[in-house]
């Protein structure tokens, strides 16, 4: 039977991602204080493992593909941590320890495993900002059971930092929210695809196999969009 660190399953993200016409936006730059990177939809991280692969603690930026759908309408198709400034040159899917050998010697040809999205948001963070967040959320649930995060918290910080983007619609659709005003620590969000979903992360890594970057694919030509609507976050907590 593998060890978990022994799977490494290939994907052609460079292909797929050069046959599409895609415009790359810096978001901000992510501070990894620990170095284990969570990937979530930001109102359901609690319990969310980081993945086995760890990179060096540092401040490192993040980068969103907005592919256009018309000529007034773009959604984010991929968004990524870039560690080291050289090109990747072969990605494999980003896993959690939380997963065992026979799961993985169950996965089928074309399966994944990745994370759900079931408020149309995703972000990246580290397992120790996550913590910080999920008590943020919980104190404000606290003081206020009727209270939802998002437009207390998070609406205005939305619109005022990517709502005037050409690229975005009104209401905002990328967001480095910081968690404590005594730390650096951040929650960098963005808009989902096309929203809801179960979506795969990959490494992109180096011929030698160093960590190069994390990439979230977010699958919008394997999804019909016809169902969506474009003028807000789907299910918003």
């Amino acid at each position: 039977m593998k060890d978990l660190n022994d799977f490494e399953i290939s994907y052609d993200l460079e292909g797929e991602m050069s046959g599409q016409e895609l415009v790359e936006i810096h978001i901000g730059d992510l501070n990894l204080p620990t170095g284990k990177i969570i990937v979530s939809d930001p109102f359901f991280s609690e319990g969310q493992q980081p993945f086995s692969r760890t990179v060096e603690p540092d401040k490192y930026p993040v980068y969103i593909y907005m592919s256009e759908i018309d000529k007034l309408h773009n959604r984010i198709a991929y968004a990524k941590i870039k560690f080291r400034p050289e090109d990747a040159k072969k990605w494999i899917l980003a896993l959690t320890d939380d997963l065992t050998p026979e799961e993985m010697n169950d996965l089928g040809e074309d399966e994944f495993y990745g994370f759900p999205v079931e408020s149309g948001l995703a972000c990246f963070l580290d397992q120790e900002t996550n913590e910080q967040f999920v008590a943020r959320m919980d104190d404000l649930q606290d003081s206020n059971p009727e209270a939802n995060y998002y437009d207390e918290v998070l609406a205005k910080e939305f619109m005022d930092y990517s709502g005037k983007n050409a690229l975005s619609r009104d209401l905002g659709d990328w967001n480095d929210h910081k968690v404590d005003d005594n730390s650096d620590n951040n929650v960098i969000m963005f808009s989902s695809g096309w929203g809801d979903g179960y979506y795969p992360a990959y490494w992109g890594l180096s011929e030698q196999g160093d960590t190069i970057e994390l990439v979230i694919d977010f699958l919008i030509n394997e999804f019909d969009s016809d169902d969506e609507d474009e003028d807000e976050f789907e299910d918003e907590v």
